[in-house]
């Protein structure tokens, strides 16, 4: 009879076995969750983060585009201004030489007592008037060589402050556009920085569930296991029941030394290493020619990629090959901007990169596009 009274207290001790630790394991498993959906809108966050940086940068980009234009402009104003400037010294020199010339003869010949005498010897009124006019047109013509002279003068001043004024404009763009320069290059190491960091945590986070879900499993292995070996000894015993009280005895004896101790948990340490969360590749700078098509996620094709951004809130990404262009390196495609290169795909290939546009009718507009630079920072 002792062991009917025994199979409740053998029964309490299986379940408290058995519940316990799932309770522990779920509470521990409820704990990585909360801080896997806190990682994740820390990691929305960040992502619109970045993709308000690549809009910047690729502003930025635009201005030191037009910044370019304006010192092409400019360094063509300046060539042209030296060629006026050589032309008009030369103009200048011809007028000196033809003006000196001319006070030369007129010193030398007394060119207004030869004037009054040319008037003189006219032979009739008709022809005095004729030869007034003519010398006036002379004198007139005099008149404007010197007046010339001095215009091409003022010009040549005016022609050598411009030059002066578009050389500081020049040296100022300039100076812009490596303060510019400078700007983005910050910005795309501290994104790269975000990138990696929000991808370690979430990598670690993973990680650390996987080995948790793994700890649960094998405890709940383990009661099972026990519940079944407390079972048989429990049927056992009621078996023996019916026998004499001395075997009922050495029965009951035998189905208390069968009860199994409690199991250990297993070790919840991470002993797993971080697959995700290593540095982002360094390229700095290398250029290479692509073929390049176009992609949305609202064709269907999901919005997570292959490194965890949701394309719904980062759209500045592009799919690479990675053993062409790795993971997590920021590229600047030739009429597309800067992206991050985190996304893969089948037919992605080589020297193809296809990069991510919100709309499909942008992904139409894009088509397929050939011999397209990119620059891998």
């Amino acid at each position: 009879m002792k062991v009917k009274k025994l199979i409740p207290f053998i029964a309490v001790i299986m379940m408290t076995n058995l519940v316990l630790p799932l309770v522990a394991g779920a509470e521990s498993l409820d704990a990585l969750n909360e801080k896997e959906a806190k990682a994740e809108e820390t990691g929305k966050t960040v992502s619109q983060d970045i993709n308000e940086a690549l809009n910047d940068v690729n502003e930025k980009y635009a201005e030191i585009e037009k910044l370019k234009v304006d010192i092409s402009k400019t360094e063509e104003t300046i060539k042209e201004s030296e060629n006026q400037i050589a032309a008009t010294e030369t103009s200048i020199a011809k007028r000196k030489e033809a003006v000196g010339n001319r006070m030369k003869d007129v010193q030398l010949n007394g060119g207004g007592e030869r004037t009054w005498q040319v008037l003189l010897d006219a032979e009739s009124i008709t022809d005095f008037f004729h030869k007034a006019y003519a010398m006036n047109v002379l004198q007139n013509a005099e008149r404007e060589k010197i007046d010339g002279l001095s215009k091409d003068k003022e010009r040549l001043a005016e022609l050598q402050e411009t030059v002066k004024s578009k050389q500081t404009e020049l040296e100022t763009n300039e100076a812009k556009l490596q303060s510019e320069a400078s700007v983005m290059d910050e910005q795309i190491a501290a994104l790269k920085e975000q990138l990696a960091n929000n991808e370690q945590v979430l990598s670690q986070i993973t990680s650390e569930k996987q080995v948790e879900k793994n700890r649960i499993a094998d405890v709940a292995a383990k009661a099972k296991a026990e519940e079944e070996a407390k079972q048989r000894a429990i049927e056992s015993s009621q078996e023996s029941a019916s026998s004499s009280s001395s075997s009922s005895q050495n029965s009951s004896n035998s189905t208390e030394q069968t009860v199994p101790s409690q199991p250990e948990a297993p070790n919840t340490g991470n002993t797993g290493e971080n697959s995700g969360g290593g540095e982002t590749p360094s390229t700095g700078g290398n250029v290479l020619y692509v073929q390049s098509t176009a992609y949305s996620w609202r064709e269907g094709n999901g919005f997570i990629t292959a490194t965890g951004i949701d394309l719904r809130n980062q759209s500045n990404v592009i799919a690479v090959d990675p053993s062409v262009i790795p993971l997590g390196s920021i590229v600047e495609i030739e009429g597309y901007g800067v992206a991050i290169a985190g996304d893969t795909g089948g037919a992605i290939k080589g020297n193809i990169v296809d990069v991510h546009f919100d709309t499909v009718q942008q992904c139409i507009n894009w088509g397929r596009k050939y011999n397209l630079k990119a620059v891998i920072r």
